[in-house]
Parts: structure tokens; sequence; C-alpha cells
């Protein structure tokens, strides 16, 4: 029983941690740049429940993955690896060089062939100089490859989130009708890599030091930082989103 309190009480504050990192980032946007304060979210509390299980849901599918090494000699990691790298380059440039193409559907219209022959040529280009040196098949593409699996999962998880609330709550707590690519008005490009920028940070950075700090905090110190986290986020919860 000990060993399931454990994981719970670990990843509940896990959650905590990044739901309030989650408040803190969406509040620092607004004030940053419309200048006013906005509490985002349907909680009165600093928490964004979406970010701690976007988190949470992240490290249950990558945590092993991100254990491994995944170097480029694997014909399938060098394929997503250099498409990764060379499609967020080529669409980075398109949304600053042209007018706002605002839908994904109009993008691949007008330039879903160009974006298929910069990757093929980018890829035949790196695999001739993958033959001529050698050592370049040693290189660990990991990081890469958990960015292209953030910004998948964080998408979905975005677009799922949007579309329950909007039908549910009958809030639209966001609305990306008017930027670069969006699939109906949901999830967008600027959004999801922001979104696997922090999440990449995050995961090499804010969360070894989250679990050194788990490791070396006693049992009965975890339980009284969940119960001082968790009681007034149910009571929130309930005035809220329940009984609202």
């Amino acid at each position: 029983m000990k060993k399931f309190e454990k994981y719970f009480m670990d990843n509940y504050i896990i959650f905590c941690v990044y739901a309030l990192i989650g408040w803190i980032y969406e509040v620092s946007w607004y004030l940053i740049v419309k200048h006013t304060f906005v509490n985002r979210g349907v909680l009165f509390g600093p928490f964004l429940p979406i970010y701690g299980f976007g988190i949470l849901i992240l490290l249950f599918f990558l945590k092993k993955f991100m254990k491994q090494k995944h170097t480029l000699s694997n014909p399938l990691w060098s394929t997503l690896s250099i498409s990764t790298i060379v499609s967020f380059i080529f669409i980075t440039i398109i949304e600053y060089s042209t007018p706002k193409i605002y839908r994904v559907d109009v993008f691949f219209q007008n330039y879903g062939l160009y974006l298929i022959l910069v990757n093929i040529i980018s890829l035949l280009i790196f695999h001739l100089i993958m033959k001529k040196n050698s050592k370049l098949k040693n290189i660990d593409s990991t990081i890469i490859l958990i960015f292209l699996l953030i910004w998948i999962i964080t998408t979905l998880i975005e677009y799922i989130a949007h579309y329950f609330i909007d039908v549910y709550s009958h809030k639209l707590l966001w609305d990306y009708t008017y930027d670069f690519l969006n699939i109906n008005k949901r999830v967008n490009w600027d959004a999801s890599r922001n979104f696997a920028i922090g999440g990449t940070l995050l995961l090499y950075t804010i969360q070894p030091l989250l679990n050194k700090f788990l490791d070396k905090t006693k049992w009965n110190k975890k339980l009284i930082m969940v119960l001082i986290l968790g009681i007034p986020m149910l009571i929130d919860f309930l005035c809220n989103v329940v009984l609202k």
C-alpha cells in the first residue's frame, strides 16, 4: 500500500508544480503582451490543471524513451529527426515571410508540395554526408524525438481539452481563429511550438530536480504537502466547476 501511496503523492505533487508553472506562464504572457492581469483557467487559485495533467501524460509515455539512446544510425530515428528540424525551419520561414495563413488545410494546399520536396532533398543530402562521415551515425537524436513527441501529444491534449470545455462548460477560454496554422480554432502553430519547446526544457531541467527532491523527501512530509495543496484545490474545483 505504501508503494501506491508514494506513487500517488509523488505524481500529485508533480501535477501541482506544473499546474502552477502553467498558470505563471499564461498570466505572464498576458502581462507582457497585453499589459493586463488575467486569472487564466476555470479555478480561482493559481493552478491550470491542463498543464499538470499534460506533464503526467508526457512522463507516462516518454519516461522510458528518454532514458534510451536513439542515434542517427537508425533510419527511422534519422528520418524523423531531420524531418522535424527541416519542417520546423521551413514553416517558421513561411510564417514570417508571407501574409498570415490561418488554416492548416490552406497552408498545405499552398506549400505542402514544397514542404515534402524540401524534406526529401534534405534527407538525401544528409544520407550522402553520413556515408562520407560515419561519426554522424553516433549522434544522439533523442532530444529531437522527445521534442517532436511532446509537440504531437500536447497538441492533442490542447485540442481535446478545448473541445470538452467548449461543449460542456460553454466557455471559450482560447480562440485561435486568426492565428497562424490553426485547426478548428482549437490549436495553432505558435502555441504547439511553445508547448514543445517548454515541455522539452521542463523534462530535461525541472523534472530531474523535482525527482531528486521527491526521492529525498520523507513519506510523512509528502503527505502534509499533498493535504496542503489538495484540500484548497478540491474546494476551489467544487466551488468553481462542479457547483457553479
